[in-house]
Order: structure tokens, then sequence, then C-alpha cells
């Protein structure tokens, strides 16, 4: 038994439960943003988010209207998808 101590006297291992929990979180985050570096978007992600940071002010435009239509068109694809969930239910 030691006191006031993290670790112990004799072997060294640590026996503070909140230290051991809190560098278990560090190495988790760690770990997770090392994975997040890793990933690679895809080209489609990774041409918007050029596009959308583009220095000329029109093809920012472009891009963005383009990425609208897509979205309304996935909005609808969505909400006829379910229309007919909803209608063979």
């Amino acid at each position: 038994m030691t006191k006031n101590s993290d670790y112990c006297n004799n072997c060294g291992a640590l026996i503070n439960t909140n230290l051991r929990r809190k560098l278990e979180r560090e190495e988790r985050e760690r770990k997770r943003q090392k994975k997040e570096e890793l990933e690679k978007p895809d080209a489609i992600t990774a041409f918007f988010e050029k596009v959308r940071n583009h220095g000329n002010p029109l093809v920012r435009i472009v891009a963005f209207a383009f990425y609208s239509v897509w979205a309304v068109v996935l909005a609808i694809g969505a909400f006829l998808a379910y229309i007919f969930a909803y209608i063979a239910a």
C-alpha cells in the first residue's frame, strides 16, 4: 500500500485509476486522430473541397450550384424511397 503516489513503490505499476483512465483516453484520441489523417476522402469529396476554396469566385459559384442541385436530387430520392417504403408496408 502506497500513500500519495500514483505508482507502486515496488514494481512501478500505475495504481492511480483516474490517471490510468486519463492516459487511456489520450491514447485513444491520438489513435483516432492518426487514423483520420491516414484516411483519404473519395475523389468527389476532394474535388468539392478544392473547388469550394478556389480563388476564382465564378468557379465557387458554379460548384455551389452543382452541389446544391445534387443535394436536392438526393433529398427527392430519399423522399421517394420513404414514400415507396410506406406504401409497401
